[in-house]
């Protein structure tokens, strides 16, 4: 058995549709024809026509049936192969967003890692940053042994009067600490 075809049944459909023509347009002549034959009293002529369409129309009927059900079958194909179409195409929607979604789901928990990575850097940096605040501020006070080892030198070697004040010590760091809210709190931070 030959398999048939949307082409095969439209082909069908056509022929279908100009056979139902042809017997419906030679069914409306005699119809017509008989119709004038009675006009004309012509009974005679008008029962042989009235016997010619009897005759014809249950094959213009059956012509016409056969049309419909050929046109349901086509439509019904289409619609078959529109759901078919319509599960395929959603199918690839769905493989589309997954991919997209993997690739979404990828990034995210790259940019976690960097943003967790990058937290603790930023801890160790503090870290490092109070360290080197502590650092300063000892340097600070190492300057200001330094000069007060001078200042007590030049008193020795009688360069210099003894102060109860002794030199100024330096503060250039510790100005700056105290003046900024971010470096203080990064030395009670450390300290």
């Amino acid at each position: 058995m030959a398999t048939l075809t949307t082409a095969d049944i439209r082909t069908q459909l056509e022929q279908a549709q100009r056979s139902a023509g042809e017997l419906g347009t030679e069914l409306a002549r005699l119809t017509g024809e008989m119709d004038q034959a009675v006009e004309a009293k012509d009974y005679k002529r008008a029962a042989q026509l009235k016997q010619q369409a009897d005759e014809l129309r249950p094959r213009a009927m059956l012509a016409q049936s056969q049309v419909q059900a050929l046109q349901q079958t086509l439509d019904g194909l289409q619609e078959h192969h529109r759901q078919e179409n319509a599960a395929e195409i959603e199918r690839e929607r769905m493989e589309r967003y997954e991919a997209v979604r993997a690739q979404h789901v990828a990034a995210e928990q790259e940019a976690l890692a960097e943003s967790q990575r990058l937290l603790e850097q930023t801890k160790a940096d503090i870290a490092t940053a109070g360290e080197s605040l502590q650092a300063a501020l000892a340097a600070e006070a190492r300057a200001y042994q330094a000069r007060q080892d001078a200042y007590q030198a030049a008193v020795e070697a009688g360069l210099e009067q003894p102060s109860v004040y002794g030199p100024a010590a330096p503060n250039w760091v510790r100005a700056r600490v105290d003046a900024d809210q971010l470096l203080a709190a990064l030395l009670r931070r450390t300290a």
